[in-house]
């Protein structure tokens, strides 16, 4: 049996219960979590997520280490990694305010449930730092571009003969889709968060929101014309390239994608979105939209 084999337990030495750590236990933990074998990197994450669980301040001196560990080879390494930087960042959103690119190694992470784990810890972040997020909406964006919230069967589930083990397989199907569903809701919400705190960082991505405009998940749309919205209120002529996008929109079958798109033209203040605006207003059936959209027009032309 080799060492990535057995089955790791915390590190010997460390008190755990106690929620802190002393010198010569944070260094034998960091030694745990740089090592090049992968029970010992197994055993100082789990000690770390363990002790996270008891304080997440005692956590904080490792966070580096932490981060380093979350493209690791082995996803369970991994996954450890980043329920105890989920536990830091709920307490101390700031410790990873620095540079949370590390943690698109789990949001850009082909198993979902590592995805989500990564979205949570952005979702910390933005709420509190949400120019530490806004200059990766691009890498957001390019996890969500052209995803669907609708449920489509794996492959090869049908192809099994045993009954239990087919419903078994299709129960986890389905389970792996509501992880990614949740990813994609807040992933939604953390390109929202970003661009409301901080529009002058995420102008320098309103073509990758864009680029959103014509993905399945209306949440996600929603979301992206409400970020541009929001670049457009603190920054007009940063937006101005979304104009185009912004107008097709007024077409979109969801009534919410729609009045989104109103809200943002008002923000933008392009003139030229007066007859589109009048157009809808005409059209419209619900009565609140069919009105903003008038209002919005009558504010525009008069600018």
């Amino acid at each position: 049996m080799t060492d990535e084999d057995q089955v790791s337990t915390p590190l010997e030495g460390v008190d755990i219960e106690s929620g802190e750590l002393d010198d010569t236990e944070r260094e034998r933990v960091r030694e745990a979590l740089t090592s090049e074998t992968n029970i010992r990197r197994n055993e100082g994450v789990q000690t770390v997520a363990r002790l996270s669980e008891e304080d997440p301040s005692a956590v904080r001196p490792l966070v580096d280490d932490l981060l380093a560990l979350l493209d690791d080879e082995r996803t369970t390494i991994a996954q450890q990694a980043g329920t105890a930087l989920l536990a830091v960042a709920r307490d101390h959103p700031e410790t990873l305010a620095d540079d949370v690119s590390p943690v698109f190694a789990l949001v850009e992470h082909e198993a979902n449930a590592l995805e989500l784990l990564g979205t949570q810890i952005l979702v910390q972040v933005v709420l509190e730092r949400p120019e530490a997020v806004a200059p990766h909406l691009d890498r957001i964006a390019g996890v969500l571009k052209g995803r669907s919230p609708a449920y489509e069967r794996g492959e090869g589930i049908d192809m099994v003969d045993d009954e239990e083990a087919r419903q078994t397989m299709l129960e986890h199907d389905k389970q792996e889709h509501q992880l990614l569903i949740q990813s994609q809701g807040r992933l939604a919400n953390v390109i929202t968060a970003a661009a409301e705190g901080a529009p002058e960082a995420a102008a320098d991505h309103v073509d990758a929101l864009v680029a959103l405009f014509d993905t399945p998940d209306v949440t996600v749309v929603g979301a992206a014309v409400d970020a541009v919205g929001e670049i457009a209120q603190a920054d007009p002529d940063a937006a101005g390239g979304a104009y185009d996008a912004l107008v097709a929109c007024l077409n979109h079958d969801r009534e919410t994608v729609r009045a989104r798109a109103v809200r943002a033209l008002g923000h933008l203040g392009d003139d030229r979105a007066v007859d589109p605006l009048e157009d809808l207003a005409r059209v419209e059936d619900d009565e609140d939209l069919a009105d903003l959209a008038a209002e919005t027009a009558a504010f525009l032309d008069e600018q």
